[in-house]
């Protein structure tokens, strides 16, 4: 058993090395966080940062339980401070997917009954949504716009996986200072801001790794029906996972793995391990059996040959060229077949098509390239969510960008140095609790980058677990004492490092040029279904836009038409600019930089023939947030500043700050790991 553990924990660490290489020299470039500094600077910021971690245990081992406790204390108040800060003053409108579930949870909680023809295509996302609206429901009867709650459920729920990971630390006697290091992780943690902004699954399923952890761990310290309770709960927690997102078969499937591992090291009896499995296997298929007659009475019906096969997801996996994630024209490909049979005839022709087309070594380096889209990327698609607000600081949607380069700079550089301190964990600790967490990384990573589409947000359910092996691998690195001579090499090394970083941030800085700035948008309503509204004859179509900045382009989404039409834009009582036209020729409407404020757009056919433009249909407002009783059209749009001069990516200041303060950082560690050991060396 102990060559199975080590096994398990190596297979696992050497997936977490090829991570590193994927992370540190081949970050994705996807839309949302483009930018990326060089590698050199990147290594510069790792090893700055590892040295600073050494000397901050050091220096927390030496507080009084008193001040260590005080100091936790702190940290976990400015995390519900900054969380609730952010649940305030940020309000994801909720994009494609998540905006079907949202529409439909709303159409629910108000005693709808009729369900749209997506969820017959994406069955999976039916568990969601009833439990969107059954929480939507009594907020409703409180408020018109129950999103700011909506953000602070998320953040609680996502909570959970702190809760729990203090708790083992606190098991495994790494209290002081783990608790510091994971709060602080926490507090700092893009991916946990982001999802805990965004309402799917993904959320939803963050915690729960470390909740099931904990949950066994309590477990195995009582007896009798205690034990039995956890284990109910336990496995209630995890089938629910199961059935919001079914990669989460993969937890299931590592709890039965370690049920049999601590069997096997003689913690439990093989009665014990009977009753295990059976908890696992009952709470699932109880938990199946809830949510299909919740489906039912909320008058859900599916249609077996409207839904994507299982196949379709395999074959999309195998697209070479998107490296695995998803396609619309695979979708595309396979929906538009009128049965059931022929879809999952479709879906076996392409996987078989590309399996052939790709041969043995070239499915090897597409499953290189789907690991580098789930791995690669410490921030696991936090900027890919959204780019539509109800409500967000001013200065935030001006600067999106900007805020992004060094958000991801910062995410990247601490996931690196996570990926380094878990792989000391996994190679250094054989207990059962790490090989756990070895077990789901090794499982995700089979199950999207072997069978599954993949994306960068899958991996999300491996964030705290790799937090805690972070902290575990931590706490094996040896405590580092510095000589004068060393403490001299390094000061010198850091300030070159230092000096090169601050030029290649600014040449990445000069070399990347903004030409249009996003002041606004409206873009639900083309995914899966193209949704338009009808400008009869001499009707009007009006719509309220809005600017967070100077804005001189309005982009449409109109269906080609040869009517002519007029659109008026105006600010309050101020005409900006008029335009007569075609829809097609009337697409791009430029006009004079405009402040920021609500713009008013009036379209008007004046032609013999209806116009159609892009609109959503929802039951909320995406300006707003309001709740309405009746659905209502929105238009599609997009206001943005284009520049006539292009604007550099970020200042030189911001850049010399950004270095200064990473510089001084690691130069008072080294200093101070230099004074450790001359204390040492006195005592």
């Amino acid at each position: 058993m102990k060559l199975i553990v080590k096994g398990i924990n190596w297979l696992a660490a050497a997936v977490l090395v090829v991570a590193i290489g994927l992370a540190w020299l081949q970050p994705i470039r996807f839309f949302g966080n483009p930018d990326w500094a060089s590698p050199l600077v990147q290594l510069a910021l790792v090893l700055g940062l590892l040295v600073c971690l050494n000397a901050g245990r050091q220096l927390v081992r030496q507080l009084s339980a008193k001040q260590y406790h005080w100091l936790v204390l702190g940290a976990i108040g400015l995390v519900v401070v900054v969380q609730g800060w952010l649940a305030v003053n940020f309000v994801d409108v909720a994009r494609a997917d998540a905006f079907y579930v949202r529409q439909q949870a709303l159409v629910l909680a108000s005693g709808g009954h009729q369900w749209q023809h997506y969820f017959m295509i994406y069955p999976n996302n039916v568990n969601m949504t009833l439990l969107e609206a059954a929480v939507l429901k009594p907020l409703l009867h409180l408020t018109e716009t129950p999103w700011v709650f909506m953000n602070g459920l998320r953040f609680l729920w996502a909570d959970t996986a702190l809760v729990s990971g203090l708790y083992l630390l606190k098991q495994w006697r790494y209290w002081q200072p783990g608790a510091l290091g994971l709060v602080s992780l926490w507090l700092v943690s893009v991916p946990v801001a982001a999802y805990g902004l965004f309402a799917y699954t993904d959320v939803l399923v963050l915690p729960l790794m470390i909740d099931s952890l904990a949950l066994l761990t309590r477990s195995q310290q009582v007896s009798g029906w205690r034990r039995g309770g956890l284990w109910l709960i336990d496995g209630l927690l995890v089938a629910a996972g199961v059935l919001l997102k079914t990669n989460l078969i993969v937890l299931w499937l590592a709890l039965v793995m370690i049920g049999g591992i601590v069997w096997r090291q003689r913690r439990w009896s093989g009665r014990q391990l009977f009753g295990w499995l059976m908890s696992l296997a009952v709470t699932l298929l109880l938990m199946v059996a809830v949510m299909q007659k919740a489906q039912h009475q909320a008058g859900y019906q599916r249609q077996p040959n409207a839904a994507l096969p299982a196949t379709s997801w395999i074959a999309m996996s195998l697209n070479p060229k998107s490296d695995g994630q998803y396609r619309h024209d695979d979708f595309a490909l396979v929906n538009q077949q009128p049965t059931a049979k022929a879809k999952q005839q479709q879906a076996q022709q392409m996987i078989h098509q590309r399996l052939q087309h790709m041969g043995v070594t070239g499915t090897l380096v597409h499953l290189l390239k789907k690991l580098r889209v789930f791995w690669a990327t410490g921030d696991f698609d936090s900027f890919k969510l959204t780019t539509q607000w109800i409500r967000a600081p001013r200065w935030y949607w001006n600067h999106q960008r900007q805020c992004q380069f060094w958000l991801v700079l910062m995410t990247q550089t601490i996931y690196l140095v996570m990926l380094v301190q878990a792989i000391v964990a996994l190679l250094q600790r054989r207990d059962w609790p790490v090989t756990f967490l070895a077990l789901t990384i090794l499982g995700l990573t089979i199950f999207h980058v072997g069978f599954w589409e993949v994306e960068g947000r899958y991996a999300l359910p491996l964030l705290p677990g790799l937090m805690l092996l972070s902290l575990m691998g931590g706490r094996e690195i040896p405590d580092w004492q510095f000589s004068v001579s060393m403490r001299h090499r390094l000061r010198w090394l850091t300030a070159t490092l230092a000096a090169v970083s601050l030029i290649s941030l600014w040449q990445t800085s000069q070399s990347t040029r903004v030409n249009d700035v996003l002041r606004g948008s409206q873009g639900n309503g083309t995914y899966m279904v193209t949704m338009k509204q009808a400008i009869r004859p001499h009707q009007v179509l009006k719509s309220a836009l809005q600017a967070s900045g100077p804005s001189n382009t309005i982009q449409l989404q109109p269906d080609k038409s040869q009517q002519p039409v007029t659109i008026t834009l105006a600010k309050g009582k101020r005409t900006i600019k008029r335009w007569t036209g075609t829809p097609d020729q009337l697409k791009n409407l430029t006009y004079p930089v405009t402040a920021a404020g609500q713009l008013q757009l009036t379209i008007k056919n004046q032609g013999k023939r209806a116009v159609r433009y892009g609109v959503v249909t929802a039951n909320y407002s995406p300006l707003t947030g309001q709740v309405t009783a009746k659905s209502k059209q929105y238009l599609q749009y997009a206001v943005k500043q284009h520049y006539q001069q292009p604007a550099t990516l970020t200042t030189g200041k911001a850049c010399l700050v950004v270095i200064a303060i990473a510089w001084a950082a690691t130069s008072w560690s080294i200093e101070y790991l230099s004074t450790n050991k001359q204390k040492f060396a006195r005592e």
